[in-house]
């Protein structure tokens, strides 16, 4: 466990804004494809309470783009957070604790899949994980935690005909705003994977900004359609997670 002890004689590192990417919060099966996507609640408490005491302060992603849209310098040492595929475990342990601690989040669903389970992972073969119901995803969203589109069935966008694409990306916007009653402008692509035909169906559905899981830290020239984040595993605490910031900032930059 990370010691309280401050630092001394740091050298002096870049001006940062990351983007954290969760998945799954709760105690890791060992029969799972993806263990390490699993991380326990008191390390998600512990990464939470540990870049407060190392000076950074928590925002959002709205936050982010809106600052990149007005091209201002982006704020030192921020970090926002969020959860692609909405599992249940991020509502009953991570929601939670980012609401004790004045925190928010950006949950990334699945739409099609809300009240059911992981049929994306399962299909090969992987555990068996439930997904946040409706009332759960309206229920977070009432508490101010933004809600984000992952498609309808998390496929591989880059595989789709235009029209499934179309289907996916935009059918999802429609349903998720019938849920919560508010704009859904953040998208978030299964698997990390988009290419130019994807890119323009996510604008051209009305999405005001997307994340990908391309290793970086977000800078002034940071596309809002590929905002970079950091991919938190079940081991990333203390040392280990700040180890992980600073090899995003020296990641090359994702330009517009």
């Amino acid at each position: 466990m990370w010691s309280l002890r401050k630092v001394h004689g740091e050298a002096k590192r870049p001006c940062s804004t990351v983007v954290l990417l969760y998945h799954r919060i709760g105690m890791p099966r060992l029969s799972s494809l993806v263990t390490g996507q699993y991380v326990l609640p008191r390390f998600f408490r512990a990464q939470l309470d540990y870049l407060v005491y190392r000076g950074w302060n928590s925002t959002t992603l709205s936050a982010v783009v809106e600052q990149l849209a007005k091209a201002h310098h982006l704020d030192c040492n921020n970090f926002a957070v969020t959860f692609d595929d909405a599992y249940l475990g991020v509502y009953d342990h991570a929601c939670p604790a980012l609401a004790d601690r004045g925190m928010t989040a950006t949950v990334f669903v699945v739409v099609d899949r809300i009240g059911g389970v992981n049929e994306w992972d399962s299909a090969v073969g992987d555990v068996r994980e439930p997904i946040m119901s409706e009332g759960q995803i309206k229920e977070i969203a009432e508490l101010g935690f933004e809600i984000g589109s992952h498609s309808l069935t998390h496929p591989h966008l880059v595989a789709l005909s235009d029209s499934d694409l179309r289907q996916e990306v935009s059918d999802s916007k429609k349903k998720l705003e019938d849920i919560i009653g508010k704009q859904v402008s953040a998208f978030s692509y299964p698997y990390g994977e988009y290419d130019r035909r994807v890119l323009d169906a996510v604008a051209e559905a009305g999405y005001e900004y997307a994340v990908v899981t391309k290793l970086g830290t977000v800078r002034n020239d940071t596309s809002p359609f590929e905002i970079p984040r950091v991919n938190i595993r079940w081991n990333t605490v203390g040392r280990l997670l700040m180890r992980k910031i600073r090899r995003a900032e020296r990641t090359r930059r994702i330009r517009k």
